[in-house]
């Protein structure tokens, strides 16, 4: 079968050309350093302005929503100042579609959960679809995760399908840029229908690719590699021991699965004990669909801010921006996607941020903490998906 085509940018081509009144945001996502983020502070805040110029003009339903909260572009002086901005929720783009381009200008649409329940729908134009991949091209690159060795790929997350569409999905398929291409397995099985966890597929994969000797990038769900694990251990199976140029690159959380739950901590230990890899191979990536910033973790395991957008924490009550060390609801500001208006995004996350310099890694970007989903809700996940595919087993 044919692989759907999800628009993946190429490792190194040039950006797309933006118009010139959103020169700033151009220029953002040339910068070298992806973390440097003293230093961009007063080109992100001019590419905010101009962003929010870009969909007010663009879009009635945007225009209307800063109206009535008082705001306009140029109250944007300073970096400080985009705290200002009127934020919505990430659970408003589930039941509203609100666009900033002709729909003959959108090369991709992805959604944020599974085949039932309430979906965000996030509509991408080639600037914006081409940015969020570069986003985590540089940060993967400042972090030598991009390799020419040849890799075995074991794909904990969905087997591309057509009309298939979840963003965790694609953001796996995006990975698999970052070495060249030994063998491919996905745990995630599309059967014609629907996704089926192929648990003993799974655990023949990674019996293969330990013979096979190559580095081995394992992707996507943690949940469903500690449960492939756990059955080699109960079937008696000894601990695997990979090339230790591995690497395992977890995301979309434990959804479904709180009771079985390792924390990070946990889970890199267990991945040094039946895989036979350090702890400096297993890593977390964080993001949203609706937010389109990629987030990798360091070596010590912060996810820091990289320059394509702020983070700022609000308490859970009040909304207001909280200190450094403080925990409340994750909100980030970008102007990446000229397509749909997203510049400032509340998620349902809650987390702390932690300031500048004091990770210790060798980053002095700020770095912050998930602490967990707030609250409880019929909202759906990729991870609450996928963690249904798992019980059916």
């Amino acid at each position: 079968m044919n692989e759907p085509d999800y628009h993946i940018r190429r490792l190194g081509s040039p950006d797309p050309v933006l118009p010139k009144e959103l020169d700033a945001v151009q220029r953002l996502w040339a910068h070298d350093d992806p973390f440097d983020i003293e230093g961009t502070d007063e080109v992100f805040a001019e590419a905010m302005r101009q962003i929010l110029k870009w969909h007010a003009a663009r879009c009635d339903y945007y225009s209307d929503w800063l109206r009535r909260n008082s705001f306009e572009p140029s109250m944007i002086r300073d970096v400080e100042d985009i705290a200002r901005i009127p934020f919505l929720h990430a659970n408003f783009y589930k039941t509203h579609t609100i666009k900033s381009r002709p729909d003959d200008e959108y090369v991709m649409t992805l959604t944020s959960s599974g085949t039932t329940g309430q979906k965000t729908q996030m509509f991408f134009d080639e600037w914006s679809m081409n940015a969020s991949d570069k986003s985590a091209d540089t940060q993967f690159a400042y972090y030598g995760r991009i390799a020419d060795v040849p890799s075995d790929f074991m794909m904990y997350s969905y087997e591309p399908a057509p009309g298939v569409n979840t963003g965790t999905l694609r953001t796996r398929q995006m990975m698999r840029r970052y070495a060249p291409e030994h063998d491919l397995e996905y745990a995630l099985k599309f059967d014609g229908r629907s996704h089926e966890f192929d648990l003993f597929g799974s655990i023949a994969a990674l019996r293969r690719f330990e013979k096979d000797g190559c580095p081995v990038r394992i992707l996507g769900f943690p949940a469903f590699l500690y449960f492939t694990l756990e059955r080699m251990r109960e079937m008696g199976y000894p601990p695997l021991k990979l090339n230790r140029d591995s690497l395992v690159m977890m995301g979309g959380g434990w959804k479904g699965f709180a009771d079985r739950q390792l924390s990070p901590e946990e889970f890199r230990e267990y991945v040094e004990e039946r895989l036979g890899l350090p702890h400096t191979c297993c890593h977390e990536t964080y993001g949203a669909v609706e937010h389109g910033v990629a987030y990798t973790d360091c070596d010590r395991h912060h996810l820091h801010v990289p320059i394509y957008s702020r983070v700022i924490i609000r308490d859970p009550v009040t909304l207001e921006p909280v200190e450094d060390g403080e925990r409340g609801f994750m909100n980030v500001v970008s102007p990446m996607n000229t397509g749909v208006p997203v510049p400032s995004l509340l998620l349902g996350d809650m987390a702390v941020k932690h300031p500048a310099g004091s990770c210790g890694c060798g980053n002095d970007a700020p770095w912050f903490e998930i602490l967990g989903r707030a609250g409880t809700s019929r909202n759906r996940s990729c991870a609450i998906a996928a963690a249904e595919i798992l019980r059916r087993r």
